[in-house]
C-alpha cells in the first residue's frame, strides 16, 4: 500500500513537471491550440510576403522585345513598307552606282550597246557576277538604244521591265526583274550588243539576242582610214594609272591618252580649234555620266608613236578635261597587250 501511494505521487509529480511553469494541468489543451493557431498564422504571413516579393521582382523585369517580321511573314499578310519612289529617269540616264569600279583608270574599256525592242521601258543593271553588288544602271525607253563604255570583264546583269518606275531597290511596281542567265562579258576591241525583244508585263515576255562586233567607222562616202607604220609602241603606265602617247593631229603636237573605252578619237573644242577643224556635224554621245551634245569631224591625219593614220573620224567634246583621247576607231586596227604596268601596241 505504501509502495502504491509512492507511485501515485510520482505520477502526479511527472504531470506537474510536464506543464509550463506556473500553468495548471487543466489548461494544457487550450494553450496548445493557441500555440498551433499562432504558428499557422505566422506561416501564412511568411508565405504571403514571399509571394509578394516574387510578384514585385518579375513585375520589374523588362518585357521581351518584339522581333521584326520576317520577309516570309510580310508576304503572308503584312503589307511591305512602301519605298520612296521616283519618276522614270529620261532615256539614256546612267547611274554610276559604284564609280570606284566603273570609272577605274587601271583597266581597259569596251563598248556595251543595249537595244530595247520591248514595248515597255527597261532599266539594265550591271553587277558583280558572284556577289550581286550593283555597279551601274542605265535606262532605255521602248524602241531606243544606248551605247556606253564599260571596263572589260564579266558582269552579272538584271533587267527591270515595266511602266511605273520606283527606284533601283524596288524596280517597276507593275513589272518584273529578269536576271540574264550567265551575265554579260566585254572583250577588248569589241562592242557587245544586247537586243531585248518582247511584249507585255503581266506576265513579262522577254527574249535576248547577244552579239559582239568590232566598231566600224561612220560614213561610207569618205575615204577609208589608211595606216602607215611598223614595229611596236611600248608605253609605261603613268602614276595615275593611264597610258599616254605623244602624237599629232594635222601636224599639231598633242599627247593622246589611250582609252579603249572611247568609241572614237575624242578631243576638246579648244584643241579642235587649234588643229583647224571647221566642219563639225552635231552628234549626241552617251558617256558614263549621261548624254552629251558633241560633234563629229574628219581629220586628214593623226600620228602616234611611229604610226600614221589618214581620214580619221574625231569626236569634238564640249568642256572636255583631257585634250585628246585615242579611241577604238584607231586602236581596233592594232594588237594591244598589257602586262603589269606596260602596254604594247603593234599592227595586227
Amino acid at each position: 500500500m505504501e509502495r502504491q501511494n509512492r507511485n501515485n505521487q510520482r505520477i502526479k509529480q511527472d504531470k506537474v513537471n510536464d506543464q509550463p511553469d506556473g500553468q495548471p494541468a487543466d489548461n494544457l489543451p487550450s494553450n496548445r491550440l493557441v500555440a498551433l493557431t499562432q504558428s499557422r498564422a505566422l506561416k501564412w504571413i511568411v508565405s504571403v510576403l514571399i509571394f509578394m516579393a516574387i510578384f514585385l521582382h518579375y513585375r520589374q523585369l523588362p518585357l521581351p522585345k518584339q522581333m521584326p517580321v520576317s520577309q516570309h511573314d510580310q508576304m503572308q499578310g503584312v503589307k511591305p513598307v512602301k519605298h520612296n519612289c521616283q519618276s522614270m529617269p529620261p532615256h539614256g540616264t546612267v547611274y554610276a552606282i559604284d564609280p570606284s569600279v566603273m570609272q577605274r583608270t587601271d583597266v581597259l574599256y569596251s563598248g556595251l550597246q543595249i537595244i530595247n525592242q520591248h514595248d515597255h521601258a527597261m532599266v539594265a543593271v550591271l553587277s558583280d557576277k558572284f556577289t550581286a553588288r550593283q555597279y551601274l544602271a542605265v535606262s532605255i525607253l521602248p524602241g531606243k538604244s544606248i551605247q556606253i563604255s564599260v571596263p572589260v570583264g564579266a558582269y552579272g546583269m538584271e533587267v527591270y521591265v515595266g511602266s511605273k518606275w520606283c527606284n533601283l531597290h524596288t524596280g517597276f511596281t507593275d513589272g518584273a526583274k529578269i536576271v540574264v542567265d550567265g551575265g554579260v562579258s566585254l572583250q577588248v576591241g569589241l562592242t557587245t550588243a544586247l537586243e531585248f525583244h518582247g511584249l507585255g508585263i503581266n506576265p513579262v515576255q522577254l527574249a535576248l539576242a547577244y552579239s559582239a562586233y568590232r566598231p566600224t567607222n561612220r560614213g561610207d562616202s569618205r575615204k577609208p582610214t589608211e595606216i602607215i607604220g611598223a614595229g611596236e609602241l611600248e608605253l609605261v603606265q603613268a602614276n595615275n594609272g593611264h597610258y599616254f602617247s605623244s602624237g599629232t593631229i594635222n601636224d599639231t603636237p598633242v599627247v593622246f591618252l589611250i582609252d579603249t573605252g572611247a568609241t572614237n578619237v575624242s578631243i576638246s573644242s579648244v584643241l579642235a580649234t587649234r588643229v583647224g577643224i571647221r566642219n563639225c556635224q552635231p552628234h549626241q554621245v552617251m558617256t558614263a555620266n549621261g548624254s552629251v551634245n558633241a560633234c563629229m569631224a574628219i581629220v586628214p591625219e593623226i600620228t602616234f608613236g611611229a604610226f600614221q593614220l589618214t581620214n580619221v573620224e574625231v569626236t569634238v567634246m564640249p568642256n572636255m578635261s583631257d585634250e585628246a583621247l585615242l579611241g577604238m576607231n584607231v586602236l581596233r586596227n592594232f594588237r594591244i597587250e598589257q602586262i603589269d604596268d606596260v602596254m604594247r601596241i603593234s599592227l595586227r
